[in-house]
């Protein structure tokens, strides 16, 4: 066994060191390795040739080999920005689950982003691989999608599981969060590194399921975030979210959510103010039009909460889960987006200038008012499904700001020209009623909401696009700052056949 006097030393924390790698290493690696999730071997040449960079994973009180992390470059575009680091470990079998995978793809990961410029990495292991994917996610990773068929294993194509960490998700142990959303004394903020890991250990597993190592059919990509006091600052739960869909398009999607309090802050409406609290986070920020949850029927407690939050308990789902050895009954609870508000009331106005008021929908306002605003522009239907999930999309309604009436709808969602926020951009969309068009509407609502989501996120470009025909929108566009990008040909289909559309954009920078 080498001493670890005789290693470069690169990283070192809670009993697990990562060094450089010495003579004889690899060969010791080798012939002690089990070979668990190891793709089949292949002797033709790979299509690519990458150039990997290797670390042994050492224990810190005796020196002992325990495996090895490597890293290599990937590129999703032509500049040091598009770049991100793939990381990879090895561990032998007697290093397994004793949370050594964790810390040391936790080092790794604070190593490169300490000496490299890059700003993203990632990983992937194989969807049965259960181990992996926990000391991945312990190690601050977020499960981004499945890549399907992405490695032969036992003469059978396997699915991959991706990751992806961003150096923004780095957050130092202790300082102040990021809020969410606040209200009667329980916020809604970011996790911190270490919130799941001491919840885990403060939780007393009540309800919990009975663990089980089969790997899961299904799989979720779970959002989560921590409840805590508002004065204290003092970590009480946390709440989480995931998609689940009962069709084959977006009007046919839910928000499944969950949450586990600590059992000191039981009792006391934690569980009631942190579940609404999340209930209107979701519909202000997508637009998802029902949320649901689920509880064991003995969980009064639960059930208690969700009622109060404003949930409606639709039906017992029978023996979906397995606890203390034996089947356990759920009880499943709905909201929809049109049980929080009144058919009529007044508006939220989140911005106005100039006559026109940006505003919270109402019930029935999306689809009465889009209805109201078709024109000669629109698409032809098409029944076939997406080739691609749907982008979550958020709404404003547009209201005349002297008569309160409602005289259209304003939406945007996200678009991505690369891996990392800085190439994001919102993309919006607007439908007014016939009568309110002509009068400057289009462009003050148009610049209000650029305006909007420049001042309220990170984001800095804006962009928008119509058809080359819609000259009135197209001067609305201009008038509100947009310029002209280019012409996208036969991107959309109207009238049986290929428009092309006209692209325009805005950048943070153009606002003067």
């Amino acid at each position: 066994m080498t001493k670890l006097t005789e290693r470069t030393v690169v990283a070192v924390r809670d009993g697990v060191v990562l060094a450089e790698l010495l003579d004889g290493d690899r060969e010791v690696l080798e012939a002690r390795n089990d070979r668990a999730f190891e793709a089949d071997p292949d002797d033709r040449p790979a299509l690519q040739q990458v150039e990997s960079h290797v670390l042994a994973v050492l224990d810190a009180a005796t020196g002992e080999l325990l495996g090895n992390v490597s890293w290599h470059a990937e590129g999703y575009g032509p500049t040091a920005n598009c770049a991100a680091w793939n990381i990879g470990i090895g561990l032998l079998p007697e290093a397994r689950g004793r949370g050594v995978g964790t810390i040391a793809q936790r080092l790794l990961v604070e190593h490169l982003f300490a000496t490299t410029e890059v700003d993203r990495i990632e990983a992937s292991t194989e969807v049965a691989n259960v181990a992996e994917r926990k000391a991945l996610t312990r190690a601050g990773f977020r499960a981004e999608g499945v890549i399907r068929g992405a490695a032969m294993r036992g003469g059978a194509r396997r699915d991959y599981l991706a990751f992806g960490l961003l150096r923004s998700d780095l957050r130092p142990a202790h300082g102040e969060r990021a809020i969410v959303a606040e209200c009667d004394g329980v916020a809604l903020a970011e996790l911190f590194d270490g919130d799941r890991k001491l919840l885990t250990e403060r939780g007393d597993g009540a309800f919990e399921a009975d663990p089980d190592d089969r790997p899961m059919r299904s799989f979720a990509l779970p959002h989560r975030l921590a409840v805590i006091d508002s004065a204290t600052g003092a970590l009480l739960g946390a709440v989480s979210w995931h998609a689940v869909s009962y069709g084959s398009t977006a009007a046919c999607e839910a928000w499944n959510i969950g949450i586990g309090l600590l059992p000191e802050a039981r009792g006391r409406g934690v569980g009631t103010i942190a579940q609404r609290l999340l209930v209107e986070h979701l519909f202000a920020t997508t637009d998802v039009d029902r949320i649901e949850a689920g509880t064991e029927v003995e969980n009064v407690a639960e059930r208690k909460a969700l009622t109060r939050a404003g949930f409606r308990a639709e039906g017992v789902l029978r023996g979906v889960s397995v606890r203390g050895g034996r089947r356990r009954d759920d009880v499943i609870y709905g909201l929809l987006r049109s049980d929080l508000r009144p058919e009529h009331g007044e508006r939220a106005i989140v911005v106005q200038r100039d006559g026109v008021a940006l505003a919270e929908p109402l019930r029935d306002d999306r689809e009465r008012l889009w209805e109201a605003a078709a024109s000669e522009f629109d698409l032809d239907p098409d029944e076939r499904p997406r080739p691609f999930p749907p982008n979550p999309s958020s709404v404003l309604t547009i209201v005349d700001a002297a008569t309160a009436e409602p005289i259209g709808m304003i939406g945007w969602h996200a678009v991505s020209y690369g891996g990392t926020l800085s190439a994001a951009a919102w993309n919006i969309g607007i439908g007014l009623v016939p009568e309110a068009r002509g009068r400057g509407a289009g462009t003050t609502a148009q610049r209000l909401l650029a305006e909007h989501l420049f001042a309220t996120t990170e984001v800095d470009r804006v962009e928008a696009s119509t058809d080359v025909d819609n000259v009135a929108e197209q001067r609305a566009l201009e008038k509100a700052g947009f310029r002209r990008e280019g012409v996208l040909r036969g991107a959309q289909l109207r009238g049986g056949r290929r428009r092309d559309i006209v692209h325009y954009g805005l950048l943070r920078t153009d606002l003067s």
